[in-house]
């Protein structure tokens, strides 16, 4: 019987994950595309299935199996295990609320809403596995740029759309306004008037409520203050943390198709797929060390919810993690946002400055973004390596009005005056500033300050302000 190679991709992803506004509801998408892929992976068995090497782990969204007897079966088959998880996840989280929900509406957003992908060839002997690989990825890939359109009738006419996707209606029932009804806005639903979900939203909410643990965005900026507490939300008001600021890391393995051609063999993708599996359990161990939230870690992608005081040693770490399990390089994405800020906007913040890293020559590297509210974003990318640098500055008592003097007087000073003269002054202006509490800089730190010229010292001064955020003080006296 001749085996195939079968290669299988389940979404959406990214926008599956993202369409949240509580970290909660982004926590619960995220572990829910674990366990559909999970699902759709015990179709075949740990032998046959190259990746993900656990179903528990799930990898990202991809699997990769050697199988007999029809292929095109076996693909139906996961599809059909990953769509039965699905509905079960459904009937289980959305019981309560049965008397509130349009189900025959739910049952068709629920059928429409897996985008499943399969390709295969023949693998008539081992050593075929590296052009199968390559030929059944160019296959899947071509198989995704044709979408599917189907149409959706969901008896929506007149209904209000979901505020988290607007390609469904609601499920919920509302009132003539086009509302929730009271029932659902009290305890102990509290959903927002206009909070009309559809099945999948209301889903990720359901299960995000179930996750008491899932810790929320005004907590992470508090922890920069007082690590390890939990700041409680009362009836009538949102808690106040004491920080501003918490911060969003979006890591990826570097140039993981490369290694794969490296390691094209059969043996040689089964290790490296349980090395990923490693990697992801580990990840989440790290993050929380680090006083974090791990919202999804598989394969070699990593999301996760920081205090800003700790983000860049986890990412270190995640990436020191990275070398030595996976045996590659690991690349981040830092964002330092407001807590009040909308989580799709943070996100895509974050997103952004891992693209940067991207571009760092030779990757292994970082991009920190600072984005305040009603500031210019500043960020700063280097090796791994060099943020050692940056981590001195966090840990010194840095004055808050001193960068911003620095980059003003970067600004303002005239061409051609003496380099030796530039740094003088801003050694002098330095000086001049304290804390609040009258600290001021060491002078043995002073001296070191040499700049060439004013674009020199302004990078230098976007650098300070970037370590004080990364101390915990972007948004204090």
């Amino acid at each position: 019987m001749t085996r195939h190679l079968l290669s299988i991709s389940l979404g959406p992803v990214q926008e599956f994950i993202a369409a949240a506004r509580k970290t909660a509801d982004l926590e619960a998408g995220s572990t829910l595309l674990t366990e559909l892929v999970g699902a759709a992976a015990s179709e075949f068995p740990a032998e046959e299935r190259i990746y993900p090497a656990s179903v528990e782990a799930g990898g990202a969204n991809k699997i990769l199996a050697v199988v007999e007897g029809d292929p095109a079966q076996h693909a139906q088959q996961a599809r059909a295990r990953a769509q039965a998880e699905l509905e079960a996840q459904w009937a289980n989280y959305s019981r309560p609320l049965a008397a509130h929900i349009d189900e025959a509406r739910a049952r068709a957003q629920l059928a429409h809403f897996l985008e499943f992908y399969a390709a295969w060839v023949p693998l008539r002997s081992e050593g075929d596995y590296p052009a199968a690989r390559r030929r059944v990825e160019a296959l899947l890939a071509a198989r995704k740029a044709l979408r599917d359109f189907a149409p959706l009738a969901q008896g929506d006419a007149r209904l209000p759309k979901s505020p988290l996707d607007p390609a469904y209606a609601t499920v919920l029932r509302v009132d003539d306004r086009g509302q929730l009804p009271e029932a659902l806005q009290g305890e102990p639903w509290n959903f927002k008037p206009t909070e009309t979900l559809d099945a999948i939203s209301l889903l990720k909410r359901l299960r995000g409520r179930a996750q008491r643990d899932v810790l929320d965005t005004p907590t992470l900026a508090h922890r920069a203050q007082y690590p390890g507490t939990v700041l409680q939300r009362s009836a009538d008001k949102d808690p106040q943390p004491a920080s501003a600021y918490y911060a969003i890391l979006v890591a990826d393995g570097d140039s993981m198709g490369a290694l794969l051609s490296q390691r094209d063999s059969e043996a040689a993708h089964h290790e490296l797929s349980r090395r990923l599996d490693e990697f992801a359990r580990q990840a989440r161990r790290i993050v929380k060390a680090h006083d974090g939230q791990a919202v999804f870690a598989g394969g070699d992608d990593v999301l996760a919810f920081l205090p800003v005081t700790t983000a860049l040693a986890c990412g270190r770490e995640l990436a020191e993690k990275f070398r030595h399990t996976v045996r590659a390089t690991l690349s981040a994405g830092i964002a330092i946002v407001h807590y009040r800020e909308p989580l799709s906007t943070s996100l895509r913040q974050a997103r952004e400055a891992e693209k940067v890293a991207k571009k760092v020559d030779g990757k292994n590297a970082v991009c920190v973004a600072v984005h305040t509210r009603g500031g210019a974003p500043l960020q700063v990318a280097q090796k791994w390596d060099g943020t050692r640098a940056l981590e001195e500055l966090t840990r010194m008592r840095l004055p808050r009005g001193l960068p911003y003097e620095l980059s003003e007087l970067a600004r303002t000073w005239p061409e051609g005056v003496s380099p030796v003269v530039l740094s003088n002054e801003a050694r002098r202006i330095a000086r001049r500033k304290a804390t609040a509490d009258g600290a001021r800089l060491d002078e043995s730190a002073l001296r070191g300050w040499q700049f060439d010229s004013t674009a020199q010292l302004r990078e230098f001064a976007n650098l300070l302000i970037i370590a004080r955020f990364l101390s915990g003080q972007g948004d204090r006296a």
